[in-house]
């Protein structure tokens, strides 16, 4: 029987993804858990012709596909493992929610809170899963300071 355990993390271009990402890697080389790496495209919301809406949609999943290349890279040159990909479209937390449900081995999804001191929001998605969504998710969600270093990254895991 496979026994696989994986940690999602979330590829949207965000200072704090790095961190995430770095945290997600130095958990994976601890405890053996694989990483799934997903990215979202959310629905474009315009009024204008077809051509323009297709230019702008083949843009969004060209910069999600980019971004989501560059953590698999991180995850790669840190673990030595290659890992899952996924692009979904739609709304963000309902397609994350979605994510979660269908693949059943993923045991936990790591977060980085926003690192900029200035902003109260720990950040978009963390707050929609803290305040509306954390019932509804069969995995804990883990949220690590978007300011931690490699280093202490180390030091905590």
């Amino acid at each position: 029987m496979n026994d696989d355990r994986y940690i999602l993390i979330i590829a949207d271009g965000s200072p704090e993804m790095s961190v995430a990402l770095e945290y997600a890697c130095a958990r994976s080389k601890k405890t053996g858990r694989k990483i799934i790496i997903a990215t979202f495209i959310e629905p474009l919301d315009v009024l204008t012709t077809q051509g323009v809406t297709e230019i702008m949609k083949n843009e969004a999943r060209e910069e999600a596909e980019r971004i989501l290349h560059i953590a698999a890279s991180v995850v790669k040159e840190s673990t030595g493992i290659i890992p899952i990909l996924h692009t979904r479209e739609g709304e963000l937390i309902l397609e994350l929610k979605k994510l979660i449900e269908e693949e059943e081995k993923i045991h936990v999804l790591v977060l980085a809170a926003n690192a900029n001191e200035k902003e109260k929001d720990p950040g978009p998605i963390i707050h929609s899963l803290v305040t509306k969504e954390m019932s509804n998710l069969r995995i804990p969600v883990m949220i690590v300071p978007g300011n931690l270093s490699k280093e202490h990254i180390s030091q905590i895991t």
